[in-house]
């Protein structure tokens, strides 16, 4: 099987990506170590690892804030400032990689338009939370374990939900599902405006397991509503530093790094989805890199 061709095809202008981002680089190599406080050999090492995030978040519906947050940590960010460099992060990466899901027909858009102002109310409500949570380090990370671990055996449970892997249209459920599907969207989305954990690692399984949706269009569809959730954080928290209850994590110079290596790993993982081997161990890889995530704070 070819997959290069598979890649490149459409949706077009991955090559186009690709060169954007090595004239970024090469331009702001200038500037690195000089103007922003950051090494050439850091600087690329986190830009590598941003695009494989930015692939493996868009491919698997995985939200990038249980991989970045151990990274950050790891990068000597504090926890409750790695949530808000995570977020930011993942605006990047998923604005570019949800809109292409939306472009080509994948998103469930009814879902999606129904369970979005819940997940405002949700994210909203985590935010406001967090403003208790400072100084309260080690908590936070525990939290964040727990619910990593409670999201990895909710996905090992979807694999035996054998629905069918297709990117056509399904059949719509009633509202009252939409409804009962509510709670879990509230608090999800309560989770990412706290710990940065993406509500669509709650939504994937739930639309699997209770809407009956395949499980492509699942990712596609909670990566619409986790990108539309994360920009309204980002304005919750500009709000926040106007008005003086917040200001600017520690950290931030990361995002010259990383926001443009998720945008390249971000169109990489919409193409993976449509490479029939890769599609087939989909929920695999979400459960590998989840786990993976959670050994590596709990070490």
């Amino acid at each position: 099987m070819k997959i290069w061709p598979l890649l490149l095809k459409a949706p077009k202008y991955l090559g186009l990506w690709m060169l954007a981002d090595i004239a970024y680089v090469f331009f702001l190599s200038f500037f690195i170590d000089a103007i922003i406080p950051l090494s050439f050999s850091k600087f690329v090492f986190v830009h590598f690892l941003a695009i494989g995030v930015g692939a493996m978040v868009m491919f698997t519906g995985l939200g990038a804030g249980i991989l970045w947050i151990p990274v950050l940590t790891f990068l000597e960010i504090r926890p409750s400032e790695a949530v808000a460099i995570s977020i930011f992060t993942q605006i990047a990466g998923k604005g570019t990689g949800s809109l292409t899901y939306l472009f080509n027909g994948m998103v469930d858009v009814k879902t999606a338009v129904a369970f979005i102002p819940m997940a405002l109310v949700g994210v909203t409500l985590g935010f406001l939370f967090s403003f208790y949570m400072r100084g309260y380090e080690q908590f936070l990370l525990y939290i964040f374990v727990f619910i990593a671990s409670y999201l990895l055996i909710r996905t090992i449970q979807s694999l035996r939900s054998l629905t069918p892997a297709i990117k056509a249209p399904q059949v719509i459920p009633p509202p009252v599902i939409y409804a009962g599907s509510y709670p879990v969207v509230i608090l999800s989305s309560f989770f990412t405006g706290l710990l940065s954990i993406g509500n669509s690692d709650w939504l994937i399984p739930h639309m699997a397991l209770k809407l009956k949706m395949p499980i492509s269009r699942a990712v596609a569809t909670s990566l619409l509503i986790m990108f539309v959730t994360i920009l309204f954080y980002l304005v919750l928290t500009c709000l926040g530093v106007w008005q003086g209850y917040a200001s600017w994590p520690h950290g931030t110079y990361l995002l010259f790094a990383t926001c443009s290596g998720v945008i390249v790993g971000g169109q990489i993982g919409t193409r993976l989805i449509r490479i029939s081997w890769f599609e087939r161990y989909q929920k695999h890889t979400f459960i590998v890199l989840l786990g993976a995530s959670i050994i590596h704070l709990l070490c």
